[in-house]
């Protein structure tokens, strides 16, 4: 439960970017639909790296133009505290 509670979390935290967020174990995979919101996330990446919440950025470019960026999750909390911040 305390895992669904968190996707749910970091869902809310993107309410505002038109994507849609998956959960496999420890890898997260965000697709955005608007090239935009894909630009903010990676931009932003980067300092989340750094900041020890995520590692291992992969980006894809799907059917229909929608972004895909699968990376692992370090720390949920901070990860999702970094997005709310944004």
């Amino acid at each position: 439960m305390k895992s669904v509670n968190k996707i749910d979390q970091l869902k809310k935290a993107l309410k505002d970017r038109n994507c849609i967020v998956e959960k496999h174990s420890r890898v997260m995979e965000i697709t955005f639909e608007k090239t935009e919101d894909a630009e903010w996330f990676e931009a932003i990446f980067g300092d989340y790296q750094m900041l020890s919440a995520v590692s291992c950025l992969m980006s894809m470019q799907g059917a229909n133009a929608q972004h895909k960026f699968v990376f692992n999750i370090k720390d949920m909390d901070k990860f999702i505290e970094l997005l709310k911040e944004e």
